[in-house]
């Protein structure tokens, strides 16, 4: 037998292989097929590559080493009495509003034990030079405790040498400083001097996920992508911004970077340090850190008072259910009048595009804010293979030009909203850990509202005549890339 052959055998053999294992994975048939593909194009490399960056490896994910999130929460004896007291919570928020969200709070409680609270009160930021004076003023005052949690962090820009020196000066004052950082995320921007500089001083800091480590390759294509500072467990800071000072005035590459953060008091920062307390149990084994001096304000018995609902879902590559996806469908899907999505990124999941569209169809004015100047090419390309749908079907599509949009918005009917971590994208949706916060309030909804209105008048509607006029290659460039931002 000659060469070519058992070329073509071992082939036949290598496909029959791959696509066992795929099957076996259980993907939605479009990512199998994708893969499939793949495997084709690039026999051999492809395998290697859906082993490194595509496989499914929530089926093995050690939940008797680790401390799984979807029942984290149920377990730390602290939280009793705001647990205990969740579906009267709950059915008390509806009878005091006209508005009814017991179905949408009982999901999140369902699909990520997401704990609703009510005596908090918020500051919103759209820019990042005043959140990060107000958070540097809230270190400063710090008297026990800092934890901070950044999908990106720069160490040589003008912010990340303040707050190193003021970090070490708190540890200096007998202050516990404990950071995390994604080690995707920060691979080119924290250097090793600056961690061993914070470390030499006393601080506690370590890479969420080190997939360069031995028996961690595979965690490679999971990334923390949350965002959470807490001081003292009094005051809490959560959404799209990273340390960085171009969210401050935009770096080197932007005129101005916009973006959506929010301080939190009250109770809401209780659930906060618990998702951060989550993520170091899972980062440090065996470090408990659910203990009484972390949570001060944590009540015996709560008392349901306050009117600032808020929740906040969690999701990641370990959790039973995609809860941040779930949350996005229902908020589309339960609008009755309009839903806004503001996200740099714009690759909505299957279920999503359906149901944007759907909404769309039926009256709902369905109106998508992206970045009209882009971080990264590949998500850019790929969003506009999903304009011309959606455009057929009434939804208004508008891209940023003022600067970089980093923001993560969604809201419904001027009666709730959504500010947090997650892309409206495959990879926030179905890979990362995120944690979003959904407000049950009008008064703040109307005032996100506000900073859209601005917003769109900043940005460009992209119309089905522009369409119209893309190259078939620069749609089949798109139409590539799309594929490749379903698996990556």
């Amino acid at each position: 037998m000659g060469i070519l052959p058992l070329i073509v055998i071992a082939f036949q053999v290598y496909i029959i292989f791959t696509v066992i294992v795929l099957l076996l994975d259980n993907r939605d048939p479009s990512e199998t097929f994708a893969w499939i593909f793949i495997f084709i194009l690039l026999p051999i490399a492809g395998f290697a590559l859906y082993l490194f960056a595509g496989r499914n490896w929530k089926k093995s994910y050690d939940h008797k080493r680790k401390l799984p999130q979807y029942v984290a929460k149920n377990l730390i004896t602290l939280f009793k009495p705001i647990a205990e007291v969740q579906e009267k919570l709950i059915k008390l928020m509806n009878n005091r509003s006209k508005l009814q969200h017991n179905d949408l709070m009982t999901l999140l409680y369902r699909n990520s034990n997401s704990l609703l609270t009510v005596d908090n009160s918020v500051k919103v930021y759209h820019r990042g030079k005043e959140k990060f004076e107000d958070l540097l003023k809230d270190i400063q005052q710090a008297k026990n405790f800092i934890h901070l949690q950044y999908f990106i962090w720069y160490s040589n820009d003008i912010l990340g040498k303040k707050l190193k020196k003021l970090l070490i000066e708190k540890v200096k004052e007998g202050v516990e400083v404990k950071i995390l950082y994604d080690y995707s995320g920060c691979f080119f921007t924290l250097g090793r001097g600056y961690i061993r500089s914070l470390r030499k001083a006393g601080i506690l800091i370590y890479p969420f996920f080190n997939y360069l480590a031995v028996f961690k390759t595979h965690t490679f294509n999971y990334r923390n992508h949350r965002k959470i500072a807490v001081i003292d467990g009094k005051i809490a800071y959560s959404g799209g911004m990273n340390v960085g000072q171009e969210v401050i005035d935009g770096g080197k590459k932007y005129k101005s970077w916009r973006d959506t953060h929010v301080r939190f008091k009250g109770d809401s920062v209780n659930i906060l340090n618990a998702i951060f307390a989550i993520d170091w149990y899972n980062t440090v084994p065996k470090e408990d850190i659910f203990e009484k001096k972390y949570f001060p304000n944590l009540p015996e018995k709560l008392e349901l008072n306050g009117d600032l609902p808020i929740q906040f879902p969690t999701s990641g590559y370990d959790s039973p259910w995609p809860a941040i996806l779930q949350l996005y469908f229902s908020f589309i899907t339960m609008a009755e009048k309009n839903i806004t999505i503001v996200s740099p990124y714009f690759i909505p999941e299957s279920s999503l595009l359906v149901a944007l569209k759907t909404a769309a169809m039926r009256g709902i004015k369905v109106t998508v804010l992206m970045a009209g100047i882009h971080d990264n090419p590949i998500p850019y390309w790929a969003a506009f293979s999903y304009f011309e749908e959606l455009l057929k079907a009434g939804v208004q599509i508008f891209q940023y030009q003022k600067g970089f949009m980093h923001a993560k918005i969604l809201s419904c009917d001027g009666r709730m909203c959504s500010i947090g971590t997650a892309n409206f994208d495959i990879r926030s949706l179905r890979l990362n850990y995120e944690v979003n916060a959904v407000f049950y309030d009008e008064k703040l909804t109307k005032e996100i509202d506000q900073q859209i209105t601005k917003d769109l008048d900043n940005s460009r509607e992209v119309t089905l005549a522009d369409f119209n006029q893309i190259s078939i290659i620069i749609r089949l460039r798109n139409s590539l890339m799309r594929l490749f931002s379903a698996l990556l």
